[in-house]
């Protein structure tokens, strides 16, 4: 009967001790999750539930933290390269107003043509630096968020 009783007691303590283990303890990179924007580490890494950006009606999955980071960068890079191509529409406008003005000299119309040369070319270097920009982020996201890397 007492052997009973401390096999009984040995068995309990040794199931609850397995019903105890951290929920973090089950994660792997790449695997599936519950919660959206859960933090855990993994493998010394950080690690942020969410849905993978570069798959298809992707599941919460566990993406390292550069994944989530790099997709952030990428949208936002693209956001600034569509303001800068709306800048520019918008300055083209604004000197088509200005070249209609019949009071214009011959001299202004041509210092207004070298200002409007120049800064469209400003523009179109910033458009450029930004859509670079953006492509390279993308990059990075399509590195950061392949599983297996």
């Amino acid at each position: 009967m007492m052997k009973r009783t401390v096999a009984l007691g040995t068995s309990t303590i040794f199931l609850l001790g397995l019903l105890s283990v951290p929920a973090e303890a089950a994660n792997r990179a790449g695997g599936p999750c519950k919660r959206t924007n859960a933090k855990a580490k993994i493998a010394g890494f950080d690690y942020i539930c969410q849905k993978n950006p570069t798959v298809k009606r992707a599941k919460l999955t566990w993406l390292i933290k550069e994944c989530v980071d790099s997709n952030n960068q990428y949208l936002a890079g693209k956001r600034a390269y569509a303001k800068k191509l709306q800048e520019r529409e918008d300055l083209l406008a604004q000197f088509a107003e200005v070249e209609r003005d019949p009071n214009l000299t011959a001299a202004d119309k041509e210092q207004l043509a070298k200002d409007k040369q120049a800064l469209t070319d400003s523009f179109d270097k910033l458009a450029r630096t930004s859509k670079d920009m953006y492509e390279l982020a993308l990059n990075v996201r399509e590195l950061a968020c392949t599983s297996g890397i």
